[in-house]
């Protein structure tokens, strides 16, 4: 694959030496940081592309999105060119795999490539009732509580009205994204007809409080199948308990680097 040029969402170029791509989409109130260390984990032929939302780390400044739809357009209209240059996988976490999910059918709906594997994890199925609060159910006291507990907010941000003023408008636009989630584009969960014609790759923590796995199990319903890897750790399993994670999920990409699609990139 050739070298593109930065989009903003990315913070950097792709390496033209790559043989698959991995966006990969980060959980609400989150950004980019949280795959820091992906790079050195996984093999040497992936580029990890981790997808920076505006209004958070070094796009503090921008305005956030509040909707979904919005959002995949945006996500879309950034990175649809490199999608269609070569080989690419997505990687969502929580929120993130709505946007992954919904992009995949974006790119898919418009005739462009779509994704040699989706992987998601720690985020139920659209259309079942959501575990994740509500945008303005609860003051900044009680949604900061709640984002302690399933370990969305370190606990010293308790008490500190000033980090809480930063940070909790974050979380509360990204919980407007999910729940807006029926305006993403995604595919109709009753209908078989409009399925991704792909296998999603699910991904669950046995402790998480907010999210079990028959919930994830149920992305099934979006795609043509669902494998789902239950795994130790909370909501935030890749962080918590990264050696089970990512003890599944490198020989995953082994297997896309030795498929027909990134063969065919491969730098000659």
């Amino acid at each position: 694959m050739t070298a593109g040029a930065p989009v903003s969402c990315l913070g950097r170029a792709p390496r033209a030496d790559a043989r698959l791509r991995l966006f990969c989409f980060h959980h609400a109130g989150g950004g980019a940081s949280f795959f820091s260390s992906w790079p050195a984990r996984v093999p040497p032929g992936v580029d990890v592309l981790p997808v920076q939302l505006p209004g958070r780390e070094g796009r503090y400044r921008e305005r956030r999105f509040q909707d979904a739809g919005e959002a995949v357009e945006a996500l879309d209209r950034d990175l649809g060119p490199l999608l269609d240059e070569g080989p690419w996988a997505a990687y969502g976490h929580s929120m993130g795999a709505l946007l992954a999910c919904a992009l995949a059918a974006a790119r898919l709906r418009a005739g462009g490539r779509g994704p040699e594997a989706l992987f998601l994890g720690a985020y139920a199925a659209p259309h079942r009732t959501s575990a994740l609060p509500a945008p303005d159910r609860f003051d900044d006291g009680e949604l900061a509580r709640l984002l302690v507990g399933f370990g969305g907010l370190d606990a010293r941000f308790l008490g500190r009205d000033d980090w809480l003023r930063a940070l909790l408008p974050v979380v509360r636009d990204d919980l407007r994204i999910c729940a807006s989630h029926h305006r993403a584009g995604l595919p109709d969960p009753h209908d078989a007809r409009t399925r991704l014609p792909l296998t999603l790759e699910a991904f669950a923590g046995t402790d998480d409080p907010l999210v079990a796995p028959d919930a994830v199990r149920d992305w099934g319903r979006y795609a043509r199948d669902v494998r789902l890897t239950s795994l130790p750790g909370g909501h935030f399993f890749p962080r918590e308990a990264p050696e089970p994670f990512f003890a599944r999920f490198i020989p995953a990409l082994a297997r896309l680097l030795a498929g027909p699609g990134a063969a065919r990139a491969a730098p000659g």
